[in-house]
């Protein structure tokens, strides 16, 4: 999509520029970077400057969050780990799924790739806002299957302020999308409710399947076996299945189910 060799010095001095300043400020470490960075390039070869833009709004308002009120969160025991910086993981987990149907639809012209390119998008924003900032709800958080409160940040669990977090980070990718004119205006809500419906997989995901871990030198329930600063016992979940994974398959539901709407519609 991006054809003339000044959109793509531009888009590429773009992705350079704030990936650097994000490793700079601690919001990516190296392999967030390189892993940002190879991203970064197909989107601006497969996507120009629209997609390009669009990735930046995903990494700029996902990371401004993540750092905000860092230090209530790591009171809470909500926070990302080393800082609040993003590893070539977290790009994975988020950009596989986006990436893959925009390179489709860029070798393609699928529509239904389209759709599921921005869609995906909009669900990893959505479910990064609906974590970052529903950690912070003034009101207990619940499991999504049974309501039962839980501690802030577990995985699987809903509070009011991350719901509409949640909605509030669908809603901005698609209206980019709009206005870049790859969506109709007759996609726009379903866009905006896929990407919505991306949290709430997430969460299902976190709660019914995302692996549990006993320190046997307290007892503490962890979802990452290395807080337990030693052996970690498995108490329930599927064992590969952590907060990376469960990312990357609630991403991928939504761009799979995204392209079959895109087919049937």
């Amino acid at each position: 999509m991006a054809s003339d060799p000044a959109s793509i010095l531009a888009g590429i001095a773009v992705v350079l520029t704030v990936g650097l300043a994000g490793y700079l400020n601690g919001s990516i470490d190296g392999s967030g970077f390189l892993a940002g960075l190879l991203v970064g390039l197909v989107f601006v070869l497969a996507g120009g400057l629209p997609a390009t833009f669009m990735l930046i709004t995903f990494f700029l308002v996902g990371s401004a969050f993540t750092k905000y009120k860092y230090g209530l969160k790591e009171e809470l025991g909500a926070a990302e780990m080393k800082g609040g910086a993003r590893t070539w993981r977290n790009v994975v987990a988020n950009l596989l799924f986006p990436t893959a149907m925009l390179l489709l639809y860029s070798a393609t012209s699928w529509e239904p790739a389209l759709l599921a390119f921005v869609s995906s998008l909009a669900g990893a924003l959505s479910d990064t806002l609906g974590s970052e900032i529903g950690v912070l709800s003034p009101s207990p958080p619940v499991m999504i299957h049974n309501l039962k409160r839980v501690p802030p940040g577990t995985s699987g669990a809903i509070s009011p302020l991350g719901t509409v977090a949640s909605f509030l980070g669908a809603l901005l990718i698609p209206i980019e999308a709009f206005f870049f004119s790859m969506i109709g205006l007759s996609q726009l809500p379903v866009v905006i409710a896929l990407g919505f419906a991306c949290s709430l997989v997430d969460s299902a995901l976190g709660a019914l399947l995302q692996a549990r871990y006993r320190c046997p030198q307290d007892g503490r329930i962890v979802e990452d076996p290395s807080a337990c600063g030693g052996e970690a016992h498995p108490v329930r979940g599927v064992r590969w299945l952590d907060n990376h994974a469960v990312n990357l398959l609630s991403t991928g539901t939504i761009a799979l189910l995204s392209a079959t709407l895109g087919v049937v519609l």
